[in-house]
């Protein structure tokens, strides 16, 4: 089985209010694709300044994502050999680039990523 754990950064989902995305995981864990994607869009003026500059689906609204979900049965672990190859993968999908070596320059603490956490994602993740 595989899962996408958001739980661990502190943000638990509720299924009510989250069905949407639940339906999403259990689309994927049960579909056909080794990789799949969720988005999240801007939800106010200030979020527009921050979504992404490259080929990305487009909400209703016209708007391109903010952060990007990524979930993957590449491998059973998220270890450098399966982040290596994920991403080669976002650089297909989204930047349309083949991209044959991917060289980890230096790899974040648990402290730098919390930090990069707080600062890049929580403003964005639902409420």
């Amino acid at each position: 089985m595989y899962v996408c754990v958001t739980g661990s950064s502190g943000m638990e989902l509720d299924r009510a209010d989250d069905e949407v995305y639940y339906s999403a995981i259990e689309s994927f864990i049960n579909g056909s694709l080794d990789v799949g994607y969720s988005y999240i869009y801007p939800r106010d003026e200030e979020d527009l300044l921050h979504q992404v500059d490259h080929f990305t689906p487009k909400n209703d609204k016209g708007h391109k994502p903010i952060y990007i979900f990524v979930w993957s049965k590449l491998s059973l672990h998220w270890d450098v050999a399966s982040i290596t190859d994920i991403v080669k993968v976002l650089a297909s999908e989204f930047l349309h680039m083949s991209v044959e070596e991917v060289q980890l320059i230096r790899i974040a603490t648990y402290e730098e990523t919390k930090l990069a956490y707080e600062r890049d994602y929580k403003p964005y993740a639902p409420q």
